[in-house]
């Protein structure tokens, strides 16, 4: 297998843990629902997808590798 083959296995792996939890998600949704909850909040909103996060620059993503090198007790050069 090669790393591609593997990041798309791994890919399809989150894609179907994401449908279960929205799955899951449904069902709770539905039993409170049942158990007539006065104000619910709508379903479509919790299963909105995630907001896309802002794409750091190359500085950036050095400044928070060092941080996270030194929170291990890395050395920094």
């Amino acid at each position: 297998m090669t790393i591609h083959e593997l990041n798309l296995c791994i890919y399809d792996d989150i894609e179907k843990q994401k449908a279960s939890n929205n799955d899951r998600l449904t069902i709770a949704y539905l039993g409170a629902y049942w158990q007539r909850v006065k104000r619910m909040p709508e379903l479509k909103k919790l299963l909105a997808s995630e907001p896309k996060k802002s794409e750091q620059s190359p500085e950036q993503i050095l400044a928070e590798i060092k941080r996270m090198n030194a929170a291990m007790g890395g050395e920094t050069y």
